[in-house]
């Protein structure tokens, strides 16, 4: 069926009713006054958070556990397993005192040392989880997590008694207060997980902390969150929805559809062909988000070891032109620093210059016959990778084999080997460039384009431990040259607006910058 068959048509209304597959119930919108229903894309990866890496566990994760701080509408950082914190006057040693009677599901009071698991789990080697560079700030951290050191008593995570927790850094870090937000950093349960082993993010086995815990999850069906009796800040929830229904729909279009019909209160999402109709409904909601869109090169491959071959596709990328296949959706950018923080740089990059990137690449003597380009299975990056093949066709001559997987399939595909060039996205994590520039260190688990340079990690470390907004800055742009331009990993396309439907009994919805929203601030009418 044809997209354009989804708008709005009496058939695909009445199509809803067989769906049946996704746990759609028939009746009325608003009947259910006790329960909200979001679309999932795709079932979540995984809900273990040492091990999740995407944003669709995020969505179900932030709302069943908590960390340390959270950050608010206006990206402020606030209080949430910690009651308070204080930094020391040299800027590396963070003590947080915990809220007193916290408790997880089971009733088990929360402590210091359930931190200090979580973060011995996240660096254990043996737990190969993409996120442990997050915490090489640490004294000793990095170490561990490469088994140079042995005994987790030498890393600076220390629970000194069950209400605080003292963390020491190797330097001060200017954004590292943000880092005990990301959902890696929230505490574990080892009996529970030891009792369980994998099977202890079911929902009969799992303890949370959060406003809402996993009642259900129906794998590649639904999952159904409650409200948590157990949760501290009780009265704050009391008017929030008593459950929360993730809906698993992988066709965007049927998401609207399912909105239209009543089905569905938010989708986030939505199909291309659609946004420039569905952005005059007064349910559209656009609001702005440090999330990138980049094309990646694994530079060891052979079809684009060679630099100029690199240089010659990144030449040839049009942007403005890739922008207009997803109207209202995007704006071109060159940056890898989104706007919106600091270093960020429109004149980074490299930029379109199809004369320069045909006389490279008829320069190349054993340039590659042709070339493949991966993507995980969504309608906007089939667009992109449509869009970008034309324009390497026309522009160099060179075929391009476009292929995809679906996302959980894909996330695996590109840890275990990666192909010679693949599209990828970043959100922010914390609101700070560090976050976008420190993906693409030696160490991080989630650079998949064997880009190595230790002028370019050595110029992150100078930047994230200097309390000096110009001398970071500095660095910052040094790395983005190196990275974009002279190195050319990867070639930034464009940022994008976070674009939701919200049902107008839905109250309160207000995503931050970094496109996090929490259930337990919403209301149904």
């Amino acid at each position: 069926m044809t997209m354009k068959a989804w708008i709005r048509s009496p058939f695909s209304l009445a199509l809803v009713a067989m769906l049946g597959v996704l746990g759609a119930c028939t009746k009325k919108a608003g009947v259910d006054a006790t329960t909200i229903r979001m679309r999932l894309p795709t079932d979540p990866p995984s809900l273990d958070w040492t091990l999740a890496t995407d944003n669709v566990s995020k969505e179900v994760l932030q709302n069943i556990q908590d960390g340390l701080i959270e950050h608010d509408v206006d990206m402020k950082v606030r209080p949430s397993l910690a009651a308070s914190w204080t930094i020391s006057p040299d800027g590396k040693t963070y003590t947080f005192k915990l809220r007193k009677g916290v408790k997880w599901t089971d009733g088990q009071e929360l402590v210091a040392q359930h931190f200090v698991d979580s973060w011995e789990r996240l660096l254990a080697p043996a737990t190969a989880s993409e996120y442990s560079y997050f915490l090489f700030d640490v004294v000793n951290a990095e170490g561990y997590q490469k088994g140079e050191i042995k005994d987790f008593g030498q890393v600076g995570i220390k629970a000194t008694d069950a209400e605080t927790l003292v963390v020491t850094l190797k330097v001060p870090a200017a954004y590292w207060i943000h880092i005990p937000g990301f959902w890696v950093t929230y505490p574990i349960r080892k009996d529970v997980i030891a009792q369980h082993g994998d099977k202890w993010t079911q929902p009969a086995n799992m303890q949370t902390l959060g406003a809402y815990r996993l009642k259900a999850w129906e794998h590649d069906s639904k999952l159904v969150l409650e409200k948590n009796p157990t949760y501290f800040e009780a009265e704050a929830i009391a008017g929030a929805p008593q459950n929360v229904e993730f809906r698993v729909v992988k066709e965007e279009s049927t998401a609207v559809t399912l909105f239209e019909g009543g089905q569905l209160d938010i989708v986030r999402d939505l199909p291309p062909s659609q946004v420039p109709t569905l952005a005059n409904m007064p349910e559209f909601i656009s609001t702005p988000y440090l999330r990138s869109y980049y094309v990646g090169f694994h530079v060891k491959n052979g079809q684009v070891a060679d630099r100029r071959v690199r240089e010659a596709l990144a030449l040839a990328i049009d942007r403005n032109e890739v922008a207009k296949v997803l109207p209202k959706m995007v704006t071109p950018e060159s940056s890898w620093v989104p706007p919106g923080m600091i270093a960020y740089n429109s004149e980074r990059g490299i930029k379109h210059d199809p004369v320069k990137a045909k006389a490279i690449w008829d320069s190349i003597a054993k340039k590659p016959a042709t070339i493949d380009y991966w993507f995980d299975t969504r309608e906007r990056n089939k667009l992109v990778a449509e869009n970008l093949q034309n324009q390497w066709k026309r522009t160099l001559g060179v075929d391009v084999k476009i292929q995809n997987q679906e996302w959980k399939v894909y996330l695996k595909f590109l840890e275990k080997s990666p192909p010679a060039v693949f599209r990828m996205g970043w959100g922010a994590d914390y609101p700070d460039p560090d976050n976008f520039l420190n993906l693409f260190t030696c160490q991080s688990g989630n650079n998949h384009t064997g880009f190595c340079n230790a002028t370019y990690d050595g110029l992150l470390k100078t930047a994230s431990g200097s309390q000096n907004e110009a001398e970071r800055i500095k660095a910052y742009d040094q790395a983005q040259k190196i990275l974009l331009e002279d190195e050319i990993a990867i070639v930034p396309l464009f940022v994008e607006a976070n674009l939701h439907l919200v049902a107008r009994r839905v109250e309160g919805f207000r995503p931050n910058n970094m496109g996090d929203f929490y259930f337990r601030n919403l209301r149904l009418k």
